[in-house]
């Protein structure tokens, strides 16, 4: 019988963890993480103004807050501001403060007081750096304050993380303490970083340079590190969009597809391109200074001018991506998939897969790399989307799917030696494992 779970199961599993965690702040007791977690469960399912509610709560002792700790002196870093008076924690008080605590700019400041009360005791800022980070729009880790955040980010959706670790998933009835990192190990990395790879040849024409072996090497991983970010930011775009939509990764772009509107779109590609050409020439500036240096030389003024020309040029191509990223994730809100080369280039959107024949069944892997403890389960458990995906990658073992959910939930498709593969509550966030956590397994970042 399948076990459908609670936000009690949720307390349980996190209140377990955090008694292993190395934190130095109270430990807040199973009952307290019990009434949190219910409380935002059932706020996640209202409404306000017609919209469902996202917010993001931070268990934060704010009488405890250390302004000594290393980088709380900068500018940029997060603060606390009280209510006055503090505001009890519950349904109709979340639902309505929800409209002011855009997770992006800020996150609601919750405690306890001495009867195990739980109140809003007043609002987190700066919190744009701490979501920019987790969706690979910010390459520096800023702090992040409070014991735990947790999020509601859908109807009965609750992410719990501790700093940029995530602790735990509840997704309605389903307990997530596993998220695969497909796009590090496993038969869907490996796809993509063969088809991303550019021959020797080209690179050296890109870049006007020789390169050997161990370069073209480099340069390759550099490059397939930049795919598997932007594919990763495509589909948490897609995700914030609540609409639902998909993409297909294939060299073949005509058999058993209908493509709706014809667009060929490269700026990823080439962002990415431009980032590797700008960063190589800036190590090379930086080497040619480097001997001006050790000939204690002036450094002449074209080269000074270079430089700062460089560094434009390295801003403006970080720039690019963010914008071909986010022009790419819209294409999703039209009925169909988006159609997408392994290098990234859009071939179309609004595209249908016309395949019916569907796999005799689909094997849901709990990690990466299929294993004994793969699940078997039949297509029609899933809806028209996934169907679709299953029987185009039945028939062409040489392509990659994403379907993302209406509610969310984000899955990779691929089939390996003659078995249609999907993975579930895949990593796509840039989650870090938090030193407060003691090693035990490789339990969070599934291999």
């Amino acid at each position: 019988m399948v076990k459908h779970f609670t936000p009690s199961d949720l307390a349980a599993f996190v209140f377990k963890e955090l008694k292993r965690a190395k934190i130095r702040e109270e430990k807040p007791a199973e009952a307290i993480l019990n009434e949190l977690f219910n409380t935002l469960y059932y706020t996640s399912l209202q409404t306000e103004e017609g919209q469902f509610i996202r917010v993001t709560v931070t268990l934060l002792d704010h009488k405890t807050i250390d302004l000594s700790e290393e980088g709380m002196e900068r500018f940029d870093n997060w603060k606390f501001f009280p209510f006055e008076p503090a505001i009890e924690f519950s349904i109709k008080n979340l639902v309505k403060l929800s409209k002011a605590a855009d997770p992006w700019s800020s996150s609601l400041s919750v405690y306890y007081d001495e009867h195990n009360k739980l109140f809003i005791y007043g609002m987190v800022d700066q919190t744009v750096h701490y979501q920019s980070f987790l969706n690979y729009e910010r390459e520096e880790k800023p702090l992040y304050p409070g014991i735990i955040q947790t999020m509601i980010n859908g109807i009965g959706i609750l992410n719990v993380m501790l700093d940029y670790h995530p602790l735990a998933t509840l997704n309605q009835h389903s307990l997530v303490k596993l998220y695969p990192n497909v796009f590090e190990y496993g038969p869907v990395s490996t796809f993509i970083q063969q088809k991303a790879e550019y021959s020797n040849a080209f690179l050296e024409k890109k870049f006007e340079h020789r390169l050997n072996a161990n370069e073209t090497e480099i340069f390759n991983d550099i490059i397939f590190e930049y795919v598997i970010q932007s594919i990763s930011r495509i589909l948490l775009k897609i995700k914030n969009y609540d609409h639902g939509g998909a993409i297909l990764i294939t060299e073949d772009f005509e058999t058993d597809l209908s493509t709706k509107y014809r667009l060929t779109y490269d700026r990823i590609e080439s962002a990415i391109m431009n980032i590797l050409t700008s960063v190589t020439h800036s190590d090379l500036l930086v080497e040619e200074i480097k001997a001006l240096n050790r000939q204690k030389g002036l450094m002449p003024v074209i080269l000074h001018e270079e430089c700062e020309d460089n560094e434009l040029d390295i801003e403006d191509s970080y720039n690019e991506l963010i914008g071909a990223i986010r022009f790419v994730s819209s294409l999703s809100c039209v009925d169909g998939l988006v159609l997408m080369s392994p290098h990234l280039e859009v071939k179309g959107f609004g595209t249908v897969i016309t395949e019916k024949e569907q796999p005799p069944q689909v094997w849901v892997n709990r990690s990466s790399k299929p294993t004994q403890a793969s699940i078997k389960i039949d297509p029609s458990h899933f809806g028209t989307r996934h169907q679709s995906m299953f029987a185009y990658c039945y028939k062409h073992a040489d392509s990659l799917g994403f379907v993302v959910s209406q509610d969310g939930e984000i899955r990779a498709i691929k089939c390996v030696d003659g078995k249609v593969m999907m993975w579930e509550n895949i990593k796509v966030y840039q989650f870090l494992r938090s030193n407060k956590m003691p090693r035990l397994t490789s339990r969070k970042f599934s291999r």
